[in-house]
């Protein structure tokens, strides 16, 4: 059995003893991990590879009577051994896995276990530094080695011996079997990186509970580095009950080398759905030369028109807020708030003027409860549309009869409501958006009149539906193709059905654009408000690519998609809100393969 060992250290003259051999007090071993560890030694060379990350030797490895020899600290720190100094004794010792060694200094004498080894065979002094050879320490601290043919080089792998990890946490409320803490421990997936290269961080953390590891915490940790130089990164974890680990870190090298800009960066590597910031050295180069533009062909079918009903402000008392008829296909987008003293309800009243009754039928719908944060919810519910199951729910409605549609929860005043509503019907009815006082029936109807909501956006549009077929195997450079672009598409006219004024759907808001993105190769798709906002809904792939509540500004883009190579073609929809302010872009960046 080994025996513990005790070191006695004296000042003076035996400290500098000590200092001279590297073991100016006890080595503590640090956290080490009880994953595999790698490691490459050169003969007369400094640099070490640990892990795929490189260390300096105070001390090189050297040949020595053709065995290969390392430096003993070196190895006890690695390793996770105790090594200790006996300065009255001017002995250094070690204990090992598989052995307790006393190095003698002055006799120049080695015993392994009591045992007497021949010290001029196994160990050797460079630099006021002790060495050993490897293939007599490898059985002894459980290493396994292989040397290059020329004998040059030995790589080492073992397995680590937990240590100071396994220090017992002061949080244990179960003083029978104390908790011990967690173990922070990362390895980089490569020793160096270029300019604008993604860094690849290889999470080796655990804990010894099994407790999990909720909680991270990094410190100096980018997802790539534009500078050229040595980047410390440390990392603590907490377990499932708090304890907290010791730091543990370790510093990446970058080159001074190009690989990528900060511009560039997120085209490449950030996920779907990040947002980040639109820099003007990729976006000059998408407005810019005549050849990134690509053919799109455009489509504004007029066969399901856009019944939009918006009061940006208030609907200032009961009544009827806005009227239009509908025969077939129609898009119904109501949203109003109430901005009346009590509560109300918004409703979307069907009257069927004919002698013979109209079926109604709803193939798509999503819609916003009450809410004060209405402008905030406009994004969700266009989410909630694109994202929804079609449906095909009936309704008839019969002759002069009027029915309610829909009927909001009771709104409080300053709240919103918002639907939308995709229906077909086999006969004309009358659609109209209404704020009713709660409880009314349609009888109550007739006496409410006519009101004005402030700052309405009310309106009949031809277009619902904008079909895009872009064509994108000449794609060389960046190119952007614009919602709202006058140079592209013509704008969404319309008529006030009240006033029979002319309007436009300047935001383009309830419109739902359908993309498809032909011959794509390798590139990156962004979304891009090029000199304003876009609040909405965007889909992918039938994905939901989330935007911010709050909207995306010209200072911002988010990334929607980047193809591989192998598809054929990529499926978008977008839906604007009220509040988008067109033109926005969808960016589409090609991707060097290099």
């Amino acid at each position: 059995m080994l025996r513990m060992l005790t070191s006695s250290l004296k000042t003076g003259t035996l400290v500098s003893a000590a200092a001279a051999f590297g073991l100016l007090f006890p080595a503590a071993a640090g956290a080490v991990s009880v994953a595999p560890q790698h490691i490459e030694l050169f003969a007369e060379k400094s640099a070490v590879t640990v892990n795929g990350q490189q260390v300096r030797l105070e001390q090189p490895a050297v040949i020595a009577g053709d065995s290969f020899y390392i430096p003993l600290r070196w190895l006890a720190d690695t390793r996770g051994l105790e090594l200790n100094w006996d300065g009255d004794a001017n002995t250094i010792r070690l204990l090992t896995p598989k052995a307790f060694i006393e190095f003698d200094l002055g006799s120049r004498s080695i015993t392994v276990n009591g045992e007497s080894a021949d010290y001029s065979s196994v160990a050797d002094i460079r630099n006021d530094r002790l060495l050993v050879k490897l293939s007599w320490i490898a059985e002894y601290a459980e290493l396994q080695y292989k040397l290059a043919a020329d004998g040059q080089s030995a790589q080492i792998s073992f397995i680590g011996t937990p240590s100071s990890a396994y220090k017992e946490s002061d949080l244990t409320k179960d003083d029978a079997q104390p908790n011990s803490r967690p173990i922070a421990l990362f390895a980089f997936g490569k020793s160096s990186y270029k300019l604008g290269e993604k860094v690849d961080y290889v999470d080796l953390s655990y804990d010894p509970d099994a407790e999990g590891l909720p909680d991270y915490e990094w410190n100096g940790k980018q997802d790539a580095y534009y500078k050229p130089g040595i980047y410390p990164v440390t990392l603590r974890v907490k377990d499932g009950k708090g304890n907290e680990s010791e730091p543990f870190t370790r510093s990446v090298t970058i080159e001074d080398e190009p690989y990528l800009s900060e511009a560039q960066f997120p085209y490449y590597y950030d996920a779907p759905g990040a947002v980040f910031k639109a820099n003007d050295d990729v976006l000059n180069a998408v407005y810019g030369p005549e050849e990134s533009k690509l053919p799109v062909l455009v489509r504004q079918p007029e066969d399901k028109p856009l019944v939009l009903g918006s009061g940006s402000r208030f609907a200032a008392g009961l009544g009827y807020l806005y009227q239009e008829k509908v025969n077939g296909e129609a898009r119904l987008y109501p949203q109003y708030t109430n901005g009346g003293r009590t509560e109300s309800q918004l409703a979307v009243v069907m009257r069927n003027n004919n002698e013979k009754a109209v079926k109604v039928t709803t193939t798509r719908q999503a819609e916003s409860g009450p809410s004060v944060y209405g402008a905030v919810r406009l994004g969700k519910t266009a989410e909630d549309f694109l994202s929804s199951t079609p449906r095909e729910d009936e309704l008839v409605i019969e002759p002069g009869a009027a029915v309610y549609y829909k009927i909001s929860p009771n709104m409080a005043p300053g709240q919103t409501f918002q639907g939308l509503y995709d229906i077909r019907t086999d006969g004309e009815i009358s659609v109209s958006y209404a704020m009713i006082a709660p409880g009314d029936t349609t009888y109550n109807l007739s006496g409410y009149p006519l009101v004005a909501s402030n700052g309405a956006k009310n309106g009949t549009f031809p277009v619902s539906e904008v079909g895009w077929t872009i064509d994108a195997h000449s794609l060389k450079w960046p190119a952007a193709v614009g919602m709202g672009d006058p140079s592209l598409e013509p704008p969404l006219q319309g008529y006030d059905a009240m006033n029979k004024q002319p309007l436009e759907n300047r935001n383009h808001a309830g419109v739902r654009y359908r993309i498809q993105l032909e011959h794509t190769g390798k590139m990156a798709i962004a979304l891009h408000p090029r000199t304003g906002f876009f609040q909405g809904a965007v889909r992918v792939n039938g994905n939901i690519i989330t935007i911010p509540a709050a909207g995306l500004t010209e200072n911002e883009a988010v990334l929607l998609h980047r193809t591989g190579g192998g598809e054929n073609s990529v499926d978008i929809e977008i839906m604007a809100v009220d509040g988008t302010q067109l033109p926005v872009d969808l960016v589409l960046y090609p991707l060097q393969a290099n």
